[in-house]
């Protein structure tokens, strides 16, 4: 391997471990969160995140992404074309923070409830900062130094837990509202972005420290600002689509949920246990695609290079891990709902629908994966264009099924619309690598997944928890027990071939740790 590829490499994964961290804190923070101001506080603040939750995505998927990739082609003018981009999104971060200043009763009156308008309008602030986190990330990237976007990733996620847990735990207990806990949540992720630039300026206190010189305008900017813009929204588009959903529901679900209930305060409840399910899906998702993502960039460069036939086999390696590590994690805590989520959150409400919701777990894995590997071979509009019209499927479903159905409804919409995503996608993943999963591989993996229900379900019945403390401990239980299970039935039935095993990270190790080796490939 050359040594832009093993930069490349080592770059990816140092990016890599620095969103698996992000996520992991962004999903766990949430649970004492939940614990400190209850239901109908965890629906407050779950009204506004999706403000932040955007934000995130731009300045860390979309824009620096593209930044990076146009100064690489750009070497001889990096930082005319860096100035001239900062500019442009110190513009689009602007516009966004006056139509969520300005707007911020107008949206809390359209979500039906009028006390969020001071909440919305403090998440707008972040968005100020957009052109700093962007252009400082996207430049380091350029680079090849990818330390600096993922210090600047952690710190600022951090900060931003810290601050919002320690506001939560006094304003809580000094007796505030839960509007104003929620106005000090917003606060810390403001904190969060903060620091976050302070150390993207750190690391960049010597390269511009002399850098005086004007920006002058060419030929052929217009264009350039135009390819970051519409090629950055669409890169970002599926890692912001559960972001969006929540969004959607943010608008629209307490409104329908208040007429289906018939009281304002049992909608907010209703809705803060739905948002449970929001800290357990990513938790899941982050397990399901950790190694699905890790050979993502092989399968880049070896487009790059025109080796098809490897990009066929790892494309088709990808989604098979997609498909099952989302599928176990997606079966595995459906399978363990009523004990995680009263150890979670201190009672077992809404075990049916967080149980629905779960199912998009398989399904985002599924999605991401494919995604992956479609930019990963050039491939970046038909994603943005299908997640952007499952948006307005999604609204349009949670009209139909939330005032029959209430939390149900609004579970199935997501569901729904992540099934159609994903179809598409899978649709696309065939035409451009070329390849089909066999009936053997779904047959093995459905025979593994119905092993481990089975046991966790025989495992549950027996031991029935009737203390928190004993629902924790029968939580970790059944998740042993069945990722046990259903790894001895994966590899018994030859799920991954001998040759896949060595392409998994720990693959062969885990191989050997059931003692089979094997031989015989799944089709």
């Amino acid at each position: 391997m050359s040594h832009a590829s093993q930069s490349m490499m080592k770059g990816a994964a140092i990016l890599t471990f620095a969103a698996l961290f992000s996520k992991v804190l962004s999903a766990l923070y949430r649970v004492p969160f939940q614990n400190l101001t209850g239901d109908t506080g965890f629906y407050i603040y779950q009204q506004v995140y999706p403000f932040y939750g955007l934000f995130i995505a731009l300045c860390t998927y979309a824009f620096p992404v593209m930044i990076s990739s146009i100064l690489i082609e750009r070497e001889h003018e990096r930082k005319r074309v860096l100035k001239l981009m900062t500019l442009f999104l110190t513009g689009i971060g602007f516009l966004l923070f006056l139509i969520l200043y300005t707007g911020a009763g107008l949206i809390a009156d359209f979500m039906g409830d009028p006390e969020l308008q001071p909440l919305i309008a403090l998440s707008a602030w972040p968005f100020l900062l957009l052109p700093l986190l962007s252009a400082g990330k996207g430049w380091f990237q350029s680079q090849s130094n990818m330390i600096p976007s993922a210090a600047a990733q952690a710190v600022e996620q951090t900060v931003r837990v810290i601050v919002i847990l320690a506001a939560a735990f006094i304003l809580t207990g000094s007796g505030a509202s839960l509007y104003t806990v929620g106005e000090g949540a917003v606060a810390g992720s403001i904190a969060g972005v903060t620091a976050g630039i302070v150390v993207l300026l750190f690391f960049a206190r010597r390269q511009f420290s002399g850098d005086k010189q004007p920006l002058k305008l060419q030929k052929g900017d217009l264009s350039l600002l135009k390819i970051l813009l519409v090629r950055g929204t669409a890169v970002a588009m599926v890692s912001m689509l559960l972001v969006l959903y929540q969004l959607v529901d943010a608008l629209n679900l307490y409104s329908l949920l208040t007429g289906y209930a018939g009281d304002a305060g049992e909608a907010k409840s209703l809705k803060g246990i739905y948002d449970r399910g929001q800290p357990i899906i990513q938790m899941g998702v982050v397990a399901a695609t950790s190694l699905s993502l890790a050979i993502v960039p092989v399968i880049a460069a070896d487009y790059e290079r025109g080796r098809h036939d490897q990009v066929r086999r790892k494309a088709s390696l990808a989604l098979k891990m997609g498909l099952v590590f989302g599928a176990a994690a997606c079966a595995g805590l459906i399978s363990i709902m009523s004990p995680l989520n009263t150890f979670l959150f201190q009672n077992n409400d809404g075990n049916a629908v967080l149980s629905i919701l779960t199912l998009s777990v398989l399904l985002t894995s599924v999605i991401v994966t494919v995604n992956a590997v479609l930019q990963g071979t050039g491939s970046y509009h038909t994603a943005a264009w299908v997640a952007a019209f499952s948006i307005l499927v999604k609204y349009g479903l949670n009209m139909v099924l939330v005032p029959h159905m209430g939390t149900g409804g609004a579970a199935i919409a997501t569901v729904l619309s992540l099934a159609a995503v994903a179809a598409a996608l899978i649709v696309k993943f065939y035409l451009k690598v070329g390849l089909r999963l066999g009936k053997p591989f779904y047959i093995r993996l459905s025979s593994g997944l119905a092993v481990m229900a089975a046991g966790v379900t025989a495992l549950l019945m027996i031991w029935t928890p009737e203390t928190r403390l004993s629902a924790g401990l029968a939580s970790v239980t059944a998740s042993i027990a069945g990722a046990y299970l259903f790894f001895i039935s994966s590899w018994s039935t030859s799920l991954f071939t001998n040759d896949e095993l060595g392409q998994i990270p720990l693959g062969r190790k885990i191989d050997r740790l059931f003692g089979r080796r094997i031989e015989k490939g799944a089709d």
